[in-house]
C-alpha cells in the first residue's frame, strides 16, 4: 500500500487531495477530475470519476486509466478479486472489468435486465464474507447481487432512493432519501435505525468508537442505530464523513459545497480547512499504524 495508507484522502470537484493532518491539503497529480469515490486497499488506490476509473500510483502520483469507452459516471467502487479487481457503481448500472487478449480492460454490465431506476446505482458494498456478493443502493432501493452479478435479489427496502450502503459495526447500514437510516443483518431484511433522520437525505455513513456518523442535508448526525440521532454540525450539506481510527473524536466531513470541515472533539467544535472550498464527495481516513 505504500504511503497512501497514512494520508487522509478527499475526492473533490477539482481532483483528488491528500492531507497528513486533515487540515492542510494538496492535490494528488495534475488531473482535476470530479472524484466521486475512493477505494484504498492493500494492493492499490483507485478513484471513480465522471469519466470512469483510475488507479493512482506512487511514481510519483501517476494516474493509470482503468476504464474503456463504456464506463462513465462512476459513483462508487468496490474491491473484488481479479484484474482490475473492481466493481463499479454507475448511473448506468453495475459493471465489472477484465483484460482482453491485448491487455486492455473491457467492462461488462451486470444489471442490464433491471429497470432504469434499479440500474441507477449510487453505492455498492462488497460483502466481506463473500466477494462475489454485493449490496447495492440504487434509485429504486437496495438490491443484492450474488454470483458476481449473475443473480439479483430484491431486498425489502425498496421504493425510494438509497444514497449509501456500508458494512459497519457488524451490520449493513443504508442511508436514504427522506426515510432515514436503516440496518440489516444480511442486506435483504431491513429495519429503521434510530429516530430523527426521516426527513431529508443521508448521503454518507461511517463509524467512530462504536458510534455511527451520518452525513445529512443539515450536517453531521451521531447515533447508535437505536435511539435519536443527534445533530452536531457543521451547518452544511455533508456528502462524505470519516473518522480517524487512532483518534475517535477526530472527524473529517466533506461538504457539497463548502469544502472540508474538521472536528477534534467529536463534533463539539468545527473548523473549515483552508484552501479547499470546492464540493467534496468522498473522504477516507488514514489507516493508522
Amino acid at each position: 500500500m505504500g504511503r497512501w495508507h497514512s494520508f487522509w484522502l478527499a475526492g473533490t470537484g477539482a481532483g483528488l487531495f491528500r492531507s497528513a493532518d486533515g487540515i492542510a491539503w494538496e492535490r494528488v497529480g495534475a488531473y482535476e477530475f470530479r472524484v466521486t469515490s475512493i477505494l484504498r486497499d492493500d494492493r492499490r488506490l483507485c478513484v471513480g470519476v465522471g469519466s470512469g476509473a483510475w488507479e493512482v500510483r506512487e511514481e510519483p502520483d501517476r494516474w493509470v486509466q482503468l476504464h474503456d469507452e463504456t464506463l462513465t459516471e462512476v459513483l462508487d467502487l468496490g474491491g473484488i478479486p481479479g484484474d482490475p479487481g473492481l466493481v463499479a457503481a454507475s448511473a448506468y448500472g453495475i459493471a465489472t472489468g477484465a483484460r482482453d487478449d491485448l491487455g486492455a480492460i473491457r467492462w461488462s454490465w451486470n444489471s442490464d435486465a433491471l429497470s432504469v431506476k434499479e440500474r441507477f446505482t449510487n453505492t455498492v458494498a462488497v460483502d466481506p464474507a463473500d466477494a462475489s456478493r454485493w449490496v447495492v443502493g440504487a434509485e429504486a432501493g437496495v438490491l443484492v447481487a450474488s454470483e458476481n452479478g449473475g443473480r439479483w435479489t430484491y431486498s425489502d427496502l425498496m421504493g425510494f432512493p438509497v444514497r449509501v450502503v456500508r458494512r459497519l459495526l457488524g451490520n449493513w447500514w443504508a442511508g436514504t432519501d427522506g426515510r432515514g437510516v436503516w440496518r440489516s443483518p444480511d442486506g435483504l431484511t431491513w429495519r429503521l435505525a434510530g429516530r430523527g433522520l426521516d426527513e431529508g437525505t443521508v448521503f454518507a455513513l461511517a463509524e467512530s468508537d462504536g458510534r455511527l456518523l451520518a452525513g445529512t442535508l443539515k450536517g453531521v448526525a451521531v447515533g447508535d442505530g437505536k435511539g435519536r440521532w443527534r445533530g452536531v454540525g457543521p451547518s452544511a450539506v455533508i456528502a462524505a464523513i470519516a473518522a480517524c481510527p487512532e483518534r475517535p473524536a477526530f472527524w473529517v466531513a466533506g461538504a457539497a459545497p463548502g469544502g472540508i470541515w474538521v472536528t477534534q472533539d467529536g463534533g463539539g467544535s468545527w473548523r473549515q480547512a483552508p484552501g479547499l472550498s470546492s464540493t467534496i464527495e468522498a473522504v477516507i481516513a488514514p489507516e493508522g499504524s
